[in-house]
């Protein structure tokens, strides 16, 4: 255990150091979080802060906080397995960590650990950002509830990030699932509008897809208190998800490592 432990400190560390070595960058992730609060304030300033199709939650700038910035962390899941190991695939340090000791779920875990601390710093910032410089009411929050249906999102949504790691390992490139993550965030997920006022053949593939139930009930728990039995139907479906996306993304992953081990095909890219 205290192996493990040190093992994923050493990767977190690894990772900060590596971010932090590109100051541009790293100054402009916090930056970009707190822009795109600006934003979200802007938006509200040109539609309105009532806004029909929202009313039912609340005002549209909790609205749209709310589901940028949990899409935004949430999402890190679905893309950083993969494009994290297309890195290390790039710098030639995937095979060296597969023939040490350490054990193949940290090697895929550990080079997206820092973005998954970062991810929560931003989110943080995004939050202080908005309650202190625009007009929103967390009074009637409800944040146990919130956080027991993020940490069910993040399950299921970071095994779908698996699936990508195995593409990339099989493929070398996880860009046309990481295009599909952007357009099923921005578009179908409901960070800007319901998924209820798309046209019927997008809704059906908006309500296959876990964001779209877990940013409904991320911001019924914020905006409205709602209770985790009152999201009952909202848990159970994200229950579905883990239970089919959990088993389905090991068992991709390590037939994919299976077959570039076999094959040899690790350290061509």
């Amino acid at each position: 255990m205290t192996r493990t432990l040190d093992t994923l400190r050493a990767f977190t560390e690894r990772g900060f150091r590596l971010a932090a070595s590109y100051r541009l960058t790293f100054v402009g992730t916090y930056l970009g979080g707190a822009m795109t609060v600006v934003f979200f304030g802007a938006l509200q300033s040109l539609v309105g802060k009532r806004v029909p199709s929202v009313a039912a939650y609340g005002d549209y700038f909790t609205y749209l906080l709310i589901g940028g910035i949990f899409a935004r962390y949430l999402s890190f899941g679905m893309r950083h397995f993969g494009r994290e190991l297309e890195q290390e695939m790039l710098a030639g340090t995937l095979e060296p960590m597969l023939v040490t000791r350490t054990p193949s779920p940290l090697i895929l875990l550990g080079p997206s650990l820092w973005v998954a601390v970062e991810g929560l710093l931003v989110m943080a910032l995004q939050f202080i950002v908005g309650v202190t410089f625009f007009v929103t009411d967390f009074s009637r929050a409800n944040w146990p509830s919130a956080l027991v249906v993020g940490a069910l999102a993040l399950v299921a949504l970071s095994f779908w990030g698996v699936l990508a790691a195995a593409f990339m390992l099989l493929f070398k490139r996880a860009d046309p699932l990481s295009w599909f993550v952007d357009f099923t965030i921005f578009l179908l997920a409901g960070v800007y509008f319901p998924v209820a006022i798309l046209p019927l053949w997008l809704k059906a593939i908006a309500y296959l897809l876990p964001l779209s139930y877990t940013l409904d009930a991320v911001r019924l728990a914020l905006m409205r208190g709602q209770s985790v039995t009152d999201l009952g139907g909202y848990v159970g479906i994200l229950l579905l998800f883990n239970a089919l996306l959990i088993p389905g993304g090991l068992l991709a992953f390590r037939a994919a490592l299976r077959h570039v081990k076999q094959t040899g095909s690790l350290g061509h890219y």
